[in-house]
């Protein structure tokens, strides 16, 4: 049984980390390393006979990207693999290998049909025995799901690795180019729990939740427009293109939602900027419901109340007056 030492950054600590890799992001070594764990983890597989390492996507990019980490970390080259290409049965057999040499190079392909699968060019599974490397990976996947560890680099590989191999972006039940979330899954919680950690590492928040009872498959459930900007910012989910596409499409989609959700309320700030003004002046002005106007001056939930953009005042004769913020005027500068 695998225990999780479930370690939580500080908060102070957390938005140290936050800031320093934001501003120091590459493609270092130990990112390349993380991905290969979090590329085997999600979609690959190391076997306890014969010292086996493989690893399966019908996304050419993604079995670039391994194939480029091995050599760099490890240097082995893309000819000591093996190449196997599994394709729909009624694909025509030199478009399959076309695609797949056009993409990853012009090597031996063993090519092989599966009347289940829907890839148009199927997938591809690379392997290479190596005891040494087998057995290192073995022990680092092991101990990056068990311990915390204060190297960055690897844990954004780890999830840039995983989230292009198994991470799903699932679209909003109305407006489906926005994400209702963003999914790192796995059969079992104790990954899922650990990766909800790692996440926490970089100011991301997420809950472990149960996707299927019957296969016993949880994931680390990521919600919110400022969760998204940041796994799209650290590079989290850049790894797979199409998943990458539907993250960058979404999170404009949502800005142009969210704008002009606060159309109105931008409205009354630009009033209140030109003076303190009270209630009944600012309903007249606004020309709408006094009951509207109210929820956004007074309730919890207000956008307004709730990033304190406007503030409350008495004048001389005891009259309350509403007026803008400091962060309210910061909040106008980025409208204009």
């Amino acid at each position: 049984m695998i225990v999780i030492t479930m370690t939580t950054p500080s908060q102070q600590s957390r938005e140290a980390m936050t800031v320093r890799v934001a501003t120091e992001l590459s493609h270092s070594k130990d990112l390349r390393y993380g991905e290969i764990l979090g590329l085997i983890t999600g979609d690959g597989h190391l076997t306890k006979k014969g010292n086996g390492i493989s690893f399966i996507n019908s996304e050419p990019v993604c079995i670039a990207r391994i194939l480029e980490n091995f050599s760099i970390v490890f240097g082995v080259k893309k000819n000591q693999f093996r190449y196997y290409i599994t394709a729909p049965t009624n694909s025509n057999d030199i478009e399959v290998k076309d695609f797949w040499k056009n993409r990853i190079g012009n090597f031996s392909f063993r090519l092989n049909k599966y009347h289940k699968t829907k890839k148009k060019f199927g997938w591809m599974t690379i392997a290479i025995h190596d005891k040494y490397l087998k057995n290192k990976l073995e022990l680092e996947i092991e101990s990056i799901i068990n311990t915390d560890t204060n190297n960055l680099e690897v844990l954004r590989g780890f999830l840039r690795g995983f989230f292009a191999a198994e991470g799903a972006v699932i679209p909003g039940k109305i407006r489906k180019v926005i994400p209702n979330s963003i999914q790192f899954p796995q059969k079992g919680d104790e990954l899922p729990k650990r990766i909800s950690v790692m996440l926490n590492h970089f100011g991301i928040e997420s809950r472990v939740v149960l996707k299927q009872k019957k296969a016993d498959y949880y994931c680390a459930n990521v919600t919110g427009f400022e969760n998204f900007e940041k796994l799209f910012r650290f590079d989290i989910t850049n790894l797979h293109p199409e998943k990458k596409e539907k993250v960058e499409i979404g999170l404009n989609s949502y800005t142009h939602f969210t704008s002009r959700k606060l159309k109105f309320p931008t409205k009354l700030l630009k009033i209140l900027k030109e003076k303190p003004r009270n209630r009944l002046e600012i309903y007249s002005l606004l020309n709408s419901y006094p009951q509207k106007i109210n929820g956004m001056l007074y309730s919890k939930s207000s956008y307004l109340v709730k990033n304190k953009l406007i503030a409350k005042e008495i004048s001389e004769n005891g009259e309350i007056l509403w007026g803008i913020s400091s962060e309210g005027r910061e909040f106008l500068k980025h409208q204009q």
